[in-house]
């Protein structure tokens, strides 16, 4: 009775936490409708999706956070983008576009400050210094680019971006020169420029339009160059004079006009709402990282449960676990379901998939080994599921999650098969190199290896090594069918699908080495953790190269955690290769107990 009252306050405390945010903010008659607002349907950067993703994508590029404080005050994301696009004259003022680079401040004319972000009105008098310097960064080949280049790219990608959202709402003929970078002219210029679309398909035009070239459309200077005078589309006016009324803070008219437009386009073309109060229910409810905020609670609870032999503090964790895994199974769904496509795209899904797969093997190895080594798998479970999400959270900085494939990736099949298949021979070798790390540390610093752990821990890593072998030389055969259906051959040495091979190879090694007794139980767990090293190579490593035909992943924030995660494995590595007489655990002391015939 004691157990199931403890498992049920564990689930209980994990369905509160989950529930925090989910629930609407309550809105009183007399106040903006932001929550009717952010439901709005939006088409950009090739996807039908809210306006509270648009928002938060945007925010998050730009600040790297989806909410701004601005003189003690909470603005979100919604709030703030409407700020902007309805041109109020505070909206310059919030500090959301992050500089660190204390090169590229000086050169703006910015002091450092904490947190390293800044307003735009602060940047623009020295627009034309970063639109010189960007002009220089893009001449030069990636490779070629040095720390500065890099930053000042990604900051004039971050002020191209955010300058091209506020275009689509405002007349271009009333948007001061000092406010755009003469690049971002020239990319306005272009016609396949992407912009907001706000206006959707009606009966009167069946294409997506921004907000702006609708209204100007039906100016009647429009009449000289098309040749008949334009007439106002209602939903365009409508959303203008949304726009207008919070400028002036008319509430009453905002709501009305927001009401207006929302009738409009629900009674013209009711399929434009198709998934956008899901995709914004999905957005509130931030599984991903509520569950790794729950899987570093699983990871702390199972080192305390696991070291001093408390069972029921494993007990709890194995539940937090298991109710933890269910939201993040439930956001990995809904993100296919939101996208059309299968659940790994980008390196971004890559991440969250292999957090769930490695948390699902984890769940698997805790019941299957309770009584030979238990809380391995709340721990394996608990520091994956914590560290892919958070590694997902870092690549959510690049803009959408959900973007659009390539036209070469665009194929449901290959993606459902290769990519899936080869991301589970990345969790399985990840798996099996996190229990090698706790093998080494516990049985180093530790008495807590005793030989019935230590052989346990040897029989997972050794079960999951073959599951590794096995879809890792499956999904890089099917990697190679795919290149021969879209390339016209099966193999071209590529970066990326070297990568695969050495996964292949270095699994192989390893169950060959076994074999042979060439390593035994300390051996094989040095060498899956090495396999650690291999793993990220071939999964981020090749990526950073900028070459090949697979160079569609890089980020310029992978270098350096990517460098750090190396060495710390090399680290584990070197110490589980000291003498056995410093190792604490007493299986390594031969002596004449019995556990002595476990010794490695």
């Amino acid at each position: 009775m004691k157990k199931l009252l403890a498992n049920l306050l564990v689930v209980f405390f994990a369905v509160w936490f989950f529930q925090r945010g989910v629930k609407l903010p309550e809105e009183i008659p007399g106040d903006f409708q932001l929550n009717a607002f952010a439901h709005l349907p939006v088409k950009f950067e090739g996807r039908k999706k809210p306006v509270d993703t648009m928002a938060r994508n945007l925010l998050t590029v730009l600040s790297g956070k989806q909410t701004v404080r601005h003189e003690g005050e909470k603005l979100s994301a919604v709030e703030w983008l409407l700020e902007n696009i309805a041109g109020t004259t505070n909206a310059a003022n919030y500090r959301v576009i992050r500089i660190e680079n204390l090169d590229l401040l000086t050169s703006l004319g910015l002091e450092e400050r904490k947190g390293f972000r800044y307003s735009y009105r602060e940047i623009l008098p020295n627009l034309s210094v970063l639109d010189s310097a960007s002009r220089a960064a893009f001449a030069k080949d990636s490779r070629d680019r040095d720390l500065y280049d890099r930053q000042v790219v990604k900051l004039a990608n971050k002020i191209y971006l955010f300058q091209n959202v506020l275009s689509s709402f405002e007349d271009p003929t009333e948007i001061p020169a000092d406010r755009l970078l003469p690049t971002a002219q020239y990319y306005m210029q272009l016609e396949n420029y992407s912009l907001p679309l706000v206006i959707p398909p009606n009966s009167g035009n069946d294409r997506w339009r921004p907000l702006m070239s609708s209204l100007l459309a039906a100016h009647p200077a429009m009449g000289g160059i098309t040749g008949h005078e334009g007439t106002a589309d209602p939903a365009a006016v409508h959303f203008g004079s949304m726009l207008a009324a919070y400028r002036m803070g008319d509430v009453e008219w905002f709501n009305a006009a927001l009401a207006d437009f929302g009738a409009l386009i629900q009674s013209e073309n009711p399929a434009v709402f198709e998934k956008i109060s899901f995709e914004a229910f999905y957005n509130r409810f931030d599984a991903f990282m509520k569950s790794a905020e729950l899987y570093l609670l699983v990871f702390v609870l199972s080192c305390f449960g696991w070291l001093f032999r408390k069972n029921g503090l494993l007990d709890a964790a194995r539940t937090l676990m298991v109710t933890a895994f269910i939201p993040h199974t439930f956001a990995i769904v809904a993100r296919s379901f939101l996208s059309g496509y299968p659940p790994v795209t980008n390196l971004y899904s890559s991440a969250i998939f292999i957090g769930w797969a490695a948390v699902a093997a984890a769940i698997i190895i805790e019941l299957g080994f309770r009584k030979r080594a238990a809380g391995i798998g709340n721990l394996v479970g608990g520091i994956a599921g914590f560290s892919t999400l958070l590694i997902a959270h870092f690549l959510s900085g690049d803009g959408d999650t959900m973007e659009q494939m390539r036209a070469v990736l665009d194929t449901r099949f290959w993606l459902a098969t290769h990519v899936i298949t080869i991301t589970l021979g990345y969790m399985a070798t990840f798996v099996a190199g996190t229990i090698g790390v706790f093998y080494i540390i516990s049985g180093l610093f530790t008495r807590r290896l005793d030989a019935e752990t230590e052989d346990g821990m040897y029989r997972m890593m050794y079960g999951t090594a073959c599951f590794a072998l096995l879809l890792s030389f499956v999904g890089t055969v099917l990697g190679g069918l795919w290149a021969d259906d879209s390339w016209g051959r099966f193999w071209g040495w590529d970066p990326k699908e070297n990568g695969a091979l050495l996964i292949v190879i270095w699994n192989a090694i390893m169950l060959h080495a076994r074999y042979g007794m060439m390593v035994k139980h300390r051996g094989f767990a040095v060498m899956a953790v090495f396999g650690n090293v291999v793993t990220a190579w071939s999964w981020f490593g090749v990526n950073q190269l900028s070459v090949g035909l697979h160079s569609y992943g890089f980020t310029d924030n992978a270098s350096r955690a990517l460098t750090a995660f190396v060495l710390t494995q090399i680290a584990v590595c070197s110490v589980g290769l000291l003498p056995r007489k410093v190792w604490k655990s007493g299986i390594y002391n031969v002596d004449a107990t019995p556990s002595s015939r476990y010794a490695r």
